[in-house]
C-alpha cells in the first residue's frame, strides 16, 4: 500500500483535512488555506484513484514460501480445510498437515490479481495421518488409516477363512503368528485402505527367489523341493515348458507366495456325504462267455458325517469323525456275467494283468503298488497339482462317484469282464453314478480329499474283485 511518510495515504489526507479546516483566525481566502484545499484535493483524488485501481488480497505462505493470492484469509481457510478433506476422504478421515501455514495481506492492481486454484495450492503442501500400522512376528505390513480399521481388517481375514455357518460350529480362532496394531504417524501416500489391506492379506506374500538348477533336477522336482506346483514353476519362467531344458547351475526365478498371516481354526463340520454302492458280480451259466447284464441296479446311499477339524488358513490339517448318521441306504447293483473269465498272464510276480488301459494322469509315481512300511498299497500313487484334470484308463460304466472314507471322492468304473479302476482323492468329481465314459475322457479333478498328504491321484486297477498291479496295464 502507497504512504505519505510512514501513514497510509487514506490516514495522511485525513489528518491533513483536519488540520486545514480546524485552524483558528485564519481567512478562508488566506493563501494557506487556499493552497492546503488544493493539496488536499489533488491528493483525494489520487487516493481514490489508487483505491480503485487496486483490490484487497492475501499471500497463502507455506513454510515461509508465498504460494499464491486470494481474496481473503477466510476462502484460504477454506479451501485448506477442503483439501485436507478431500485427501483423506477415500480412508474416511480428514488428513492433517505439519506445513507452517500463514498469511499476508497486500494490496495489488486489478490487472494482476490472479487468484491462487485449490489444485495448485494442494500441490504444495504435504499430508500425514494418526494411523495404525500392521506388524506380524514385529515385521510392518502396511499402515491403515484409524484403529477400526485395523480391527475390522483382522476379524474379516479370519471369517475368510473359518466361514461359520450352521453346518460349520467354529469353536476357536486364533492366529499362529504374533499380530498387533500400532498407533503411527504416516505420510498420506503410505496409507492402504482397508478393501487394498484386505485383498493383498488374502493374495499372500510374492517373493522372488532365485534357484540353481542341480544334478538331475526336473521342473517337477524342483516344484517338490520349494513346496510349489510344476505350473508355477514355469510360470515364474515365461518362455519356459516342461520340456525345456535345464542345465546343472543355470539361474531360474521362483514367484513363492506365503502367508502373511496363518489363521488357526478348530470346530465341527456336518457334511453331507455319498455312500457309494457295491458291486456285486455272479456267474449266470445261461449268458454266453464274456457277457455282462444288469441283474439289479445300484443307487447310492446318503450319510451326515461330523468331523472334529483343525484348519489353517481354510484347509484342514486333522480331521476325526465325531457321528456318523446313515440318511440313505446304497443299494448294490448286481451284475450277471457268463462264465468266461477274463485273459490273464502271468508277470514277473505281480499276479494277473490286464492290457490296454491308459494313463489317467502323466505325472511321476510317488509311491507304487504292493508293501510300503506295515501297510499294502492297492493302487499307485500319481503326482499331480490340485485341480489337474485326470481321465478314465477305458471305456466302461460309472458304478459309483462320491465320498468314500480314506479314499474320499472316489470313481469307479466297470470295464466289463470283470476289470474295474478306481481313481481317488479327488478334488472334484466330473461324472455321476450309472453315467456311460469313453476311454480317454475326463472325469474328475487332482485334489487331496481323504487320508491323503498331498495332492496326487490314487490309481488302482481291480480284477474279478481283487487288486493288480497298474503298471502291468497301463500303455
Amino acid at each position: 500500500m502507497k504512504k505519505v511518510g510512514d501513514l497510509p495515504v487514506k490516514q495522511y489526507l485525513e489528518n491533513l483535512k483536519a488540520k486545514i479546516f480546524t485552524i483558528k483566525n485564519i481567512p478562508w481566502k488566506s493563501p494557506r488555506v487556499i493552497g492546503g484545499s488544493l493539496a488536499l484535493l489533488l491528493l483525494m483524488g489520487s487516493g481514490i484513484v489508487y483505491l480503485n485501481s487496486t483490490t484487497s488480497a492475501v499471500f497463502i505462505v507455506v513454510n515461509e514460501e508465498k504460494i499464491g493470492l486470494v481474496a481473503d484469509q477466510d476462502q484460504a481457510g477454506e479451501m485448506i480445510n477442503q483439501i485436507l478433506t478431500e485427501k483423506g476422504e477415500p480412508f474416511g478421515i480428514a488428513a492433517k498437515t505439519h506445513d507452517s501455514i500463514t498469511y499476508s495481506s497486500v494490496r495489488i492492481k486489478n490487472a494482476e490479481f490472479r487468484s491462487l486454484s485449490k489444485s495448485d495450492l494442494a500441490e504444495d503442501i504435504s499430508y500425514y495421518v494418526d494411523g495404525v500400522m500392521l506388524k506380524v512376528n514385529k515385521e510392518p505390513i502396511f499402515v491403515l488409516a484409524n484403529a477400526e480399521d485395523g480391527e475390522k481388517l483382522l476379524k474379516d481375514f479370519q471369517e475368510y477363512y473359518t466361514k461359520p455357518s450352521d453346518k460349520n460350529q467354529v469353536s476357536s480362532v486364533s492366529f499362529e503368528d504374533e499380530v498387533e496394531t500400532q498407533p503411527v504417524e504416516a505420510p498420506l501416500e503410505q496409507i492402504v485402505s482397508y478393501e487394498q489391506a484386505l485383498e493383498k492379506l488374502k493374495q499372500g506374500n510374492l517373493q522372488k527367489v532365485e534357484y540353481t538348477v542341480q544334478e538331475k533336477d526336473s521342473w517337477w522336482l524342483i516344484a517338490r523341493k520349494n513346496d510349489m506346483k510344476t505350473k508355477e514353476v514355469l510360470a515364474s519362467n515365461p518362455g519356459t515348458n516342461e520340456d525345456t531344458i535345464l542345465k546343472p547351475g543355470e539361474k531360474i526365478m521362483l514367484d513363492k507366495i506365503s502367508p502373511y498371516i496363518t489363521v488357526v481354526s478348530e470346530g465341527v463340520r456336518t457334511d453331507t456325504e455319498t455312500i457309494p454302492f457295491d458291486v456285486v458280480t455272479e456267474t449266470d451259466t445261461s449268458l454266453p462267455s464274456g457277457e455282462t447284464k444288469v441283474k439289479q441296479a445300484g443307487s447310492d446311499g446318503q450319510k451326515e458325517v461330523q468331523y472334529a477339524y483343525v484348519q489353517k488358513n481354510g484347509q484342514v490339517v486333522t480331521q476325526t469323525v465325531k457321528d456318523e448318521k446313515v440318511l440313505k441306504e446304497a443299494v448294490s447293483q448286481i451284475i450277471e456275467k457268463g462264465p468266461q473269465r477274463v485273459t490273464v498272464a502271468s508277470s514277473r510276480g505281480s499276479g494277473s494283468i490286464v492290457s490296454g488301459l491308459s494313463w489317467p494322469l502323466r505325472g511321476p509315481i510317488t509311491s507304487y503298488f504292493g508293501y510300503r512300511h506295515s501297510e499294502y498299497h492297492t493302487g499307485i500313487d500319481i503326482d499331480g497339482d490340485q485341480g489337474d484334470p485326470y481321465t478314465s484308463a477305458g471305456a466302461g460304466k460309472v458304478v459309483s462317484a462320491g465320498y468314500s472314507g480314506n479314499y474320499g471322492y472316489t470313481i469307479t468304473i466297470d470295464h466289463g469282464n470283470g476289470v474295474m479302476t478306481r481313481y481317488a482323492h479327488s478334488t472334484k468329481l466330473l461324472v455321476s453314478s450309472g453315467q456311460s465314459v469313453s476311454k480317454g475322457q475326463t472325469i474328475g479333478l487332482v485334489g487331496s480329499t481323504g487320508r491323503s498328504t498331498g495332492s496326487h491321484l490314487h490309481f488302482e486297477v481291480i480284477v474279478n474283485g481283487d487288486t493288480v498291479n497298474p503298471l502291468n496295464s497301463l500303455r
